[in-house]
């Protein structure tokens, strides 16, 4: 599996951060109001921060999700 850095996708330039929000936003039909800029970043450093957890548990090869959910 190839784990990438989560981190490698936000840029770490202030300028291109803003940029990268305000791509993110459009693709998705937002508009990101600038009293929110800030959170905004705050919750994609935390998101990155859960990837890097996910993407360090190491799996084998033969794990896959059960054929039939049963709560």
């Amino acid at each position: 599996m190839n784990k990438k850095d989560p981190a490698a996708a936000l840029p770490a330039d202030p300028a291109a951060l803003n940029a990268f929000i305000d791509a993110g936003a459009a693709l998705s039909g937002l508009i990101v109001d600038p009293a929110y800029r800030e959170g905004v970043k705050v919750h994609l450093n935390a998101v990155t921060n859960a990837a890097k957890l996910v993407l360090a548990v190491e799996l084998e090869d033969d794990a896959e999700p059960a054929t039939v959910f049963r709560p």
